[in-house]
């Protein structure tokens, strides 16, 4: 099945190097210590993504950046303790530096969803430090770039020699190559001479574990001893389940070790949320829970106070862009008003009020939901919204799944492209006050800042995937489909109709899809009761949405 996505975006170049030049600036003159701490981080996260993309395009300005990305690494580690800007270039040089009209970048995942910080590679080198030797430290681009700039502070900050590099593996995903330029290999023959030690640092492994062992094979064939070529990373992998060819074999052949301890939520955090745990306060019946793929939820925590809920939304660029979506969704009376708490967590007043079920749906519903989806639309545009990785996994999806080919008529087109919200279940939904200027009947939608455009499909798309959501999982009827449409229409403009035929079986092969995946990947068998339950809910829909045209899908 096929459910996460590349992420991969066109941004402007010289976008990236203001929002760092404005991130100098903040390290420069900080409001307070915690400003500096949290303002060397996100200048760091967005020093290792510029100097990546440089890298990858092999633009000579990359060697500046990576100096700046080391300056910024050691003041991190080191816990930024002055405020000067980092010293390898001014925030007013940067808009000078030669970077590409539009650079491709994707969100550094283990930083924007999955709470990895970087300072979790320099605790880890610390304790792998031991004297007797120089270490030279390969980073695996893109997330590898940061990571190795940290890891070589945290070894310079113990008095050990550390120098790196970044490569970038290609090829099919499950069998990554590394090929080394005559310079780098000059760098692993120098490093051989003087003794030194060969890390690799990277988040994962993943599934396959090829780029570790890309990089890994590529040392090897430098001439670099396996024994002295280490992985670092951020889980322990089980070698036997490894999927790169050989996997098992080659990753044995060399060191690894992970890193501990894991993100660094505010001091306010109480009772944890997240895997699934929230559904303990929201439900008095466990029968009533909806299915979860627990091990992928974002960190989630209850306030000490029981006040407000903490959620890990991402730091970086990715983080940045959340807060300012939730700021947007609740000044538009969608939302409950976000509060930033550093280290990539946002915090909101916790409603209290049960979440909302598909047998919730009224006029009023329906026209709420289609009121925030005409307002998603036009608040969070994107300017196109490529469609062949969607129509992909609709493809793939569907012949897993029904055992033959998606009906070739079936295209999605992009009419409307936006940051879609991406979860219109009815249990991200309350009906609930978020303050004293709110009715006591208003309905809220929450979490709703990151699921459209995080490691999951869809991504950025057009409006009619969330259109076809809440039509899914609201679970409606061809009067609701009509009066939601309709609603949607006056408020929009947009008549979605002829294209959602294609998004509402889009829609559900992606849910089923999931479904299917996370039942596989959990041991809990409630969990996966619930998992297999809805794949076949999904399944029923999909049904439901390739009925002939002319039916309840045609309306708006």
């Amino acid at each position: 099945m096929y459910v996460f996505r590349g992420g991969r975006r066109d941004v402007p170049g010289q976008r990236l190097t203001a929002e760092l030049a404005d991130d100098l600036r903040a390290v420069a003159a900080p409001a307070s210590a915690e400003a500096l701490r949290q303002g060397v981080l996100r200048a760091l996260i967005r020093a290792g993504e510029l100097e990546s993309i440089l890298a990858d395009a092999g633009a000579a300005a990359a060697a500046r950046l990576a100096r700046l990305t080391d300056d910024l690494a050691s003041l991190l580690v080191g816990g930024g303790a002055d405020g000067r800007a980092a010293r390898a270039i001014s925030p007013d040089a940067l808009a000078a530096l030669p970077v590409p009209a539009t650079v491709s970048t994707s969100p550094p995942e283990g930083f924007s969803y999955y709470a990895l910080h970087p300072l979790d590679f320099a605790r880890l080198a610390e304790r792998l430090a031991s004297p007797g030797g120089p270490v030279r430290v390969v980073g695996i681009r893109s997330i590898g770039t940061t990571l190795s700039a940290v890891t070589v502070a945290a070894l310079r900050r113990q008095g050990i020699r550390a120098e790196r590099v970044t490569v970038r593996p290609v090829g099919h995903p499950y069998d990554r190559r590394i090929e080394l330029a005559a310079r780098e290999r000059r760098w692993v023959q120098d490093g051989l001479a003087e003794g030194a030690r060969f890390w690799v640092v990277d988040e994962g492994p993943g599934l396959s574990g090829s780029s570790f062992l890309a990089a890994g094979d590529a040392l090897a064939s430098a001439g670099g001893p396996r024994d002295h070529i280490v992985f670092l990373g951020s889980r322990a992998p089980d070698p036997d389940a490894l999927i790169a060819p050989d996997g098992a074999r080659r990753w044995r052949s060399f060191r690894s070790e992970r890193v501990e301890g894991g993100a660094r939520p505010p001091r306010d955090v109480g009772e944890p949320l997240g895997g699934g745990a929230w559904r303990r306060h929201a439900y008095d019946d466990e029968a009533r829970w909806p299915a979860s793929w627990t091990t992928l939820e974002r960190l989630k925590f209850l306030s000490r106070d029981g006040r407000r809920i903490l959620k890990f939304e991402g730091m970086g660029r990715h983080g940045a862009e959340c807060l300012e979506r939730a700021r947007a969704i609740a000044e538009a009376g969608f939302g409950p008003a976000p509060r930033d708490e550093g280290e990539g967590f946002l915090s909101t007043p916790r409603l209290a009020a049960p979440p909302l079920q598909a047998e919730d749906l009224s006029t009023a519903v329906l026209e709420r939901l289609a009121d925030y989806c005409a307002f998603r639309a036009s608040a969070f545009p994107v300017p196109s919204a490529p469609s062949e990785e969607l129509i992909t996994m609709t493809r793939t999806n569907f012949s897993v799944e029904m055992g033959c080919e998606l009906p070739a008529d079936l295209s999605l087109e992009v009419a409307r492209p936006a940051i879609v919200d991406g979860k219109m279940d009815p249990h991200e939904w309350l009906r609930a006050s978020s303050g004293a200027d709110s009715g006591p009947d208003e309905l809220f939608k929450v979490d709703a800042t990151a699921h459209g455009d995080d490691h999951f499909l869809p991504g950025p798309a057009d409006i009619a995937w969330d259109l076809a959501g809440a039509i899914v999982e609201w679970r409606m009827d061809a009067d609701a489909q009509s009066v939601f449409l309709e609603r949607y229409r006056r408020r929009s403009g947009d008549r979605p109709g002829p294209r959602l035929r294609a998004y509402l079986a889009a829609y559900a092969l992606f849910r089923l899809g999931y479904a299917a995946m996370a039942a596989g990947a959990l041991q809990d068998a409630a969990e996966v009761r619930r998992l297999v339950a809805a794949r076949q809910r999904y399944r029923a829909a999909l049904i439901e949405g390739l009925r002939p045209a002319g039916s309840a899908g045609d309306l708006g």
